[in-house]
């Protein structure tokens, strides 16, 4: 994969978000400096070239910015951990009842320590698929989800930006927190190659923060992009998804950022 967006999309995208009368700004994390178009975001990114990607793992396979546990998962937020399943397994079901998903086999992208895995998908699926980027975390994976689930689900360390999805396998894939660190043509191309990947029925359901402040925001730190509502949203339109189902994470403080779920279909 490219890694790096083409000043087309840009252009798409700002001009999107200038037509619904929106910010196509956005900030960096560290020093703030503002950033002022989504063509503006790709050319930072093309600076970074490799080091975009080759950067977000080298954080979370730090000790220190990552401890494997929860807590470290969530960023030092553990305590969102139990409204952020509250809300999660709801959603499941209704996909489930009203759009005829199966509970058979679950791929969970940025998979961490397996804490979607545990507490949510093998909550609902048969057996899980967990995909992460950190060695460090993905070893720890088997010990916290437990022996008795563990033997349900396969453990691949490797960047969701490379991942092979295979053809019709997956119920769902479940994608929380981490699209984020794809850039804007990698996201579109992500999403077409999980969507090869579902089993008839089968659903994307992408679960992130959402600025509605600013058109992105960037950390610097781990190489993220935490977009605006209209922005990853119009990311769907162009990879060819349909939302088949939204809803908000109601759950959560009001203090971060929000947190919509969408369940994504091609169209």
């Amino acid at each position: 994969m490219s890694g790096l967006a083409t000043p087309d999309l840009a252009h798409i995208i700002d001009t999107h978000l200038h037509s619904k009368n929106l910010p196509t700004s956005g900030n960096l994390s560290n020093t703030e400096e503002p950033v002022p178009t989504v063509t503006a975001l790709h050319e930072f990114q093309h600076q970074k070239g490799t080091k975009w990607y080759s950067d977000a793992t080298a954080y979370w396979e730090e000790t220190e910015n990552c401890p494997a546990t929860v807590d470290g998962v969530l960023g030092g937020f553990a305590h969102l951990s139990p409204p952020d399943v509250k809300g999660s397994l709801p959603f499941i079901d209704v996909l489930q009842s009203t759009h005829n998903i199966g509970n058979s086999k679950a791929c969970d992208i940025g998979a961490g320590i397996g804490r979607v895995s545990k507490l949510v998908l093998l909550e609902r699926f048969s057996g899980v698929d967990l995909v992460e980027v950190s060695s460090r975390l993905i070893k720890a994976a088997p010990e916290y989800i437990g022996d008795a689930r563990a033997k349900d689900c396969r453990f691949m360390c490797l960047g969701m930006e490379d991942f092979d999805f295979g053809t019709a396998k997956y119920d769902v894939v479940w994608v929380q927190w981490v699209i984020g660190h794809l850039t804007d043509e990698d996201l579109i191309t992500f999403l077409n190659r999980a969507a090869v990947g579902l089993k008839p029925n089968g659903v994307i359901v992408v679960k992130d923060n959402v600025s509605d402040a600013e058109a992105f925001w960037v950390d610097e730190d781990d190489s993220s992009v935490t977009r605006g509502r209209e922005y990853m949203t119009k990311l769907f339109d162009l990879a060819g998804m349909e939302i088949i189902m939204q809803q908000e994470s109601h759950e959560f403080p009001k203090e971060i950022f929000p947190v919509p779920m969408y369940a994504l279909r091609k169209r």
